[in-house]
């Protein structure tokens, strides 16, 4: 798979669509509205020197319609940071308020020009497919009900004799445009080509919302099965960014003190419970951290941080250091909470982490490939937490020398490790000693049921 070259303008319209939705109306809306003043004050100028256009009738439906846009603009800007992706109620609201808003104003200059002898007529149903792609296929159809309710309204007023056609034309010649004959003879077929048209461009929306939605959930479900940031570069960037190559990373290795006696002595299904609750924290701090899971197996976690993405050497050891420290944390909160759950375990974790040269990248064969890591500086993370008390972290000289300033460790000596040559100085941290204080987060204990058994 090859990258794809894409024009600047392309890339900048997929950066806008790929936006949560009430982020992206907001800019769409901030657009709209330097458009719309600078267009209104143009078309103001030009109207009112042509003599041909009562200004009485123009400007308030001008000047509404800069008012309606640039108070959607303020009032999406003002719920985005608390909802971007438009899920709550206030949210759809005003994502309904501005579709149906600026397809009325459209139908305001419509009517006011003639609805069946001015191109006016197109705007409602080209602002309804704008919105339908810009915010949701949803919002696009409230823009052209609505503006297709209003529209039927008026020409039932005006038909009933109780409105002008046009009204905004000086020459009372026009009014003649507006009857029954020009009507069918010229604005029915403009209707059903509006009509069709609409009805193809929704039934395309329809296809393309339903293949982002697909895409969307193939994206979440690789990112369950494959590192978040492997899942990102290769999507964003080819198979190239992914290919093996020497890199200076960090390594994190840990695994759960006396686990086979634990597996022996528990139910499978409370095992489950604990051991996936265990994961499912280590992984969320580890996300937060923004480092790359290579391994959640057995009892073993083994993360590394410099890879796919990469900023310095000091910062990946800083983030392993302090995703370290957090997860002591977090397993001391998690023994707790299934004590109150009425779990007999208690896990005690050792930790190791490393900084070294590896060979990172796609490992495998052409079929079949994994993200992963390798070399001494691994091994060496690994050998290290079988050396780690219970509750701490170990880390060898080339990590502390990056974090010192940081973190306050004790000299653990120097150790002799299984595959390695010489004796290796070890350097030990608890989270105690580092002075973090735990997170609420999860459920409660009281929240946990222990699983039913048949």
């Amino acid at each position: 798979m090859s990258t794809v070259q894409h024009p600047r303008w392309i890339l900048t319209l997929e950066d806008v669509l790929t936006r949560p939705r009430v982020e992206r109306a907001v800019l769409v809306m901030t657009l709209f509205s330097a458009a719309q003043v600078g267009a209104s004050l143009l078309c103001i100028w030009l109207v009112g020197h042509s003599g041909q256009v009562r200004m009485s009738y123009f400007a308030p439906v001008v000047l509404a319609g800069v008012i309606g846009v640039i108070v959607s603009a303020v009032v999406l800007a003002f719920l985005a940071p608390r909802d971007p992706e438009g899920r709550t109620l206030p949210s759809r609201l005003a994502l309904a308020a501005t579709a149906l808003g600026y397809s009325l104003f459209g139908v305001a200059i419509a009517y006011i020009f003639g609805f069946w002898a001015s191109p006016f007529l197109l705007f409602p149903a080209v602002t309804g497919l704008l919105f339908g792609i810009l915010f949701g296929r949803t919002f696009g159809i409230i823009s052209i009900v609505g503006a297709v309710g209003v529209t039927a309204i008026i020409e039932g007023l005006r038909f009933g004799g109780l409105i002008d056609y046009a009204p905004a034309l000086v020459e009372d010649s026009v009014q003649g445009s507006g009857t029954l004959e020009r009507l069918l003879g010229t604005g029915g077929p403009l209707l059903v080509f509006v009509v069709a048209a609409m009805v193809l461009a929704f039934g395309t929306l329809a296809v393309v919302d339903h293949q982002r939605e697909a895409l969307a959930r193939s994206h979440e479900l690789i990112r369950t099965y494959v590192p978040a940031q492997v899942a990102d570069a290769v999507l964003e960037h080819g198979e190239t960014s992914t290919r093996l190559e020497r890199r200076k990373i960090t390594v994190f290795f840990s695994d759960i003190v006396g686990f086979t006696e634990t597996t022996e002595r528990m139910e499978p299904e409370d095992l489950a419970l604990v051991l996936g609750e265990y994961f499912s924290e280590m992984a969320r701090i580890a996300a937060r951290h923004d480092g790359t899971i290579d391994e959640l197996v057995g009892d073993a976690v083994l993360i590394f941080f410099g890879a796919p993405t990469a900023t310095t050497d000091r910062d990946h050891a800083l983030r392993a250091m302090r995703m370290a420290i957090e997860m002591q944390i977090a397993v001391d909160g998690l023994n707790e909470r299934w004590e109150q759950a009425g779990l007999d375990v208690v896990f005690r974790i050792r930790m190791g982490v490393n900084t070294g040269v590896v060979a990172v990248g796609n490992v495998g064969s052409g079929a079949r490939q994994k993200y992963a890591a390798i070399g001494r500086a691994v091994n060496l993370a690994s050998r290290i937490q079988s050396e780690c008390p219970p509750g701490s972290v170990l880390m060898t000289r080339a990590t502390w020398l990056l974090v010192r300033e940081e973190f306050e460790a004790t000299q653990h000596g120097e150790v002799e490790l299984k595959g390695v040559g010489r004796t290796t100085p070890l350097y030990a941290i608890t989270p105690e000693a580092a002075g973090t204080q735990p997170e609420a987060d999860g459920p409660l204990a009281s929240e946990i049921e222990p699983p039913q058994r048949g």
